[in-house]
Parts: C-alpha cells; structure tokens; sequence
C-alpha cells in the first residue's frame, strides 16, 4: 500500500477539489449542448407576426364574433385571437365557409400563444408551432392546443364557438 507524505485531509481536499472541477466543467458542456429553456427576447420565435385582437361576445357558454369587411376573418387564411372571460382564443379562417377555434394556452408551459406565421400559430416563450386545428409542428410542446367547436355562417359573416 502506498502512503502519502501529505496529511490525510488535504489528500481529501484534493479529491473533493477534482471531484468538484470535474462536475463543474460537466455542467457547463451540457449546458452548451441543451439549450436551456426561456421565453426572454431570443427566444426562437419573437420574430412571429403578433395575432391581431379582434371583438366577441360570450353568453352563456356560446362566444359570438361579428366578422367585419376589414377583419383578419374576412379572408380565407387568416387568423385572429379573442379574449373573453372564459379565456384567449386563436380562429382561423380556414376556407369559405369554415373557421377553427383553439386554445391559446401552450401545452408546453402554458405560455399564451400570440403569433402567426405561415398558417402556423407559434409560442413566443419556447419556439412550439401548431397547426390551425392546434396539431403540433414543432416542439416543445407534445400535446395539441385544445379545439373547441366553431361554425362560420357565410351569409350574416358570424362565428359561433362552444367554448
């Protein structure tokens, strides 16, 4: 057996210095190989094009949105968010005469969901992309955004959603 000509506790100080260098610089390789999570200004998405807002009325458990020439609804394609107390929407207008509603809480973090771009509603807190109907694109997130059953009457230009 070898002996050391140093003392027993600096032989363990030595071992705690390594043990703990070796954690250090594992810690700092992972992080510079996972990117960490946060939904700061850098975040993947912050370039989406921000929904725009428009107006509903909810009663009872019914929400009603009037669709105006100038509104984001009016054409095929696009896409708009409505907030009422029951929570914030995202509806498209996915052909003449039908439109989706989903949620605009991610299934990743619950972050609100507020861009669009490219027929994709995007999460501007970890970069996850969803469909219209809320499949997911691109993760994060693994589950779908919550659909609500929506209707679109071409002839007095309304939206009607079961939420």
């Amino acid at each position: 057996m070898h002996q050391s000509d140093e003392p027993p506790s600096s032989v363990h100080t030595r071992r705690e210095f390594c043990v703990r260098t070796c954690q250090a610089v594992s810690l700092l390789t992972l992080g510079a190989v996972v990117p960490a999570c946060g939904g700061g200004s850098t975040s993947p998405s912050s370039s989406a094009p921000a929904l725009p807002a428009v107006a509903g009325s909810l009663t009872s458990r019914t929400l009603t949105i009037n669709i105006a020439a100038g509104s984001p609804l009016a054409t095929v394609g696009g896409a708009a968010m409505v907030t009422v107390s029951t929570g914030t929407y995202l509806v498209a207008r996915t052909s003449q005469d039908a439109v989706t509603a989903v949620t605009a809480v991610c299934t990743h973090e619950g972050c609100g969901v507020t861009g669009f771009d490219g027929a994709r509603y995007v999460c501007p807190c970890h970069g996850s992309t969803f469909t219209t109907n809320g499949a997911v694109v691109q993760g994060p997130a693994s589950s779908p955004l919550r659909q609500f059953p929506a209707t679109f009457d071409a002839t007095t230009n309304v939206v009607t959603i079961s939420v």
